[in-house]
């Protein structure tokens, strides 16, 4: 059994194929450089890698933030007001 690790990125044949030519088309038109699919593929490998566990957990991160808030509004909504006693 395969078990993917939070972070660990998949991405599909077609999503893969599109992604390798935009860094090769990104390559040629800022540095000049043409790359193999090969070579493109490579540096989509290194960066899904590096990047993959930052952005996923800055995802995670934006989660919690927005959970927190709308459990904020929640409890506002939900919770009875507490009338004051009169003297």
């Amino acid at each position: 059994m395969n078990q993917r690790l939070p972070g660990d990125v998949e991405i599909s044949l077609e999503e893969r194929k599109a992604l390798t030519r935009e860094i090769s088309v990104y390559f040629d038109q800022e540095f000049e450089q043409d790359l193999s699919e090969f070579r493109a593929g490579m540096i989509l490998d290194f960066f899904l890698k590096k990047l993959s566990f930052v952005v996923y957990n800055s995802a995670i991160d934006d989660a919690k933030a927005f959970l927190a808030e709308s459990l904020e509004e929640m409890e506002s909504t939900l919770f009875a007001k507490v009338p004051r006693s009169r003297k």
